[in-house]
């Protein structure tokens, strides 16, 4: 327990400080940091029948997709570039590669690529001109309902969890425990709104003011809570049938990134969401 709260500690700080570079490209780096490492990870996970080259031509993808703002990338090309490449590697290598190895790994970096683009989207989409800090504030929110959410549902699973939700996935899931999560995100997400609403980060903030509409930012914590489980259950099912523990070691008591940010990752595909429906309102709800 002492290593596993120090850990997290130690990852609070860290992020707080990533966060405090959203704007900039130090951020776009250390978002792909947590790619490189889960694509690490999810190699380790499908490792028999695997390609290392496959692995580097993932990374690359990856990395030109994240990038996309920088270099105008033509996403097409590479997808067609990658695409003949892996082809390449399973007939040249067919006695040792796996196809359904290699094809495993693509669906779940594809799947974790796509959640951490949509986090980098929110900068390009609301840019700090005109919508002051709300893009870096979503991020934090996309925190607060997925780890808080989080705690919530470990705390509301010890005093009132009975029913078994996913016993076969999470033994220690429970029906109540989730319940209890959804309704501790939507707390969470109402409090971080209001507050960051009296903050100076908040002006020229349309976040903060279509949060004066409690049901919108309700709805979408509580939607968000929700996928932030699947997700959740996502990873852990992958676990399962693979037999392995945790994906990786990166923060001791905590696993690896994909076991810290399996919830964190499709939330963001929500926050996402809520981002491109703020926008195309333009902040009338």
């Amino acid at each position: 327990m002492k290593t596993r709260v120090i850990s997290g500690i130690i990852g609070v700080i860290i992020g707080i400080v990533v966060i405090t570079q959203y704007y900039t490209i130090l951020f776009d780096v250390a978002a792909f940091a947590v790619f490189a490492v889960a694509l690490s990870e999810i190699y380790r996970t499908f490792k028999e029948g695997n390609s290392k080259i496959s692995v580097l031509l993932l990374a690359a993808a990856g990395a030109m997709v994240l990038a996309d703002r920088y270099f105008n990338v033509n996403l097409m090309s590479l997808a067609v570039v990658f695409t003949v490449a892996t082809v390449f590697v399973v007939v040249f290598d067919f006695e040792k590669i796996r196809f359904t190895s290699i094809a495993s790994s693509i669906a779940f970096a594809a799947y974790v690529l796509f959640c951490i683009y949509s986090i980098l989207r929110l900068k390009y989409i609301m840019p700090v001109e005109s919508y002051g800090y709300d893009a870096a504030f979503l991020v934090v929110l996309c925190a607060g309902i997925a780890w808080g959410g989080d705690s919530m549902a470990y705390f509301s699973g010890y005093l009132f969890g009975k029913h078994k939700m996913a016993p076969k996935l999470s033994p220690k899931k429970t029906i109540e425990g989730a319940v209890g999560g959804i309704l501790g995100s939507v707390v969470i997400a109402l409090i971080m709104t209001y507050v960051y609403g009296l903050t100076p980060y908040s002006t020229n903030s349309v976040v903060a003011d279509i949060g004066k509409n409690w049901i919108f930012i309700a709805v979408f914590a509580a939607a968000g809570s929700f996928v932030g489980i699947i997700g959740d259950l996502f990873a852990s099912a992958v676990k399962r049938q693979q037999g392995i523990k945790d994906y990786g070691n990166i923060m001791p008591g905590h696993g690896g990134v994909l076991d810290r940010f399996d919830s964190f990752f499709l939330v963001a595909t929500i926050i996402a969401l809520m981002a491109d429906f703020i926008v195309l309102s333009n902040g009338v709800i």
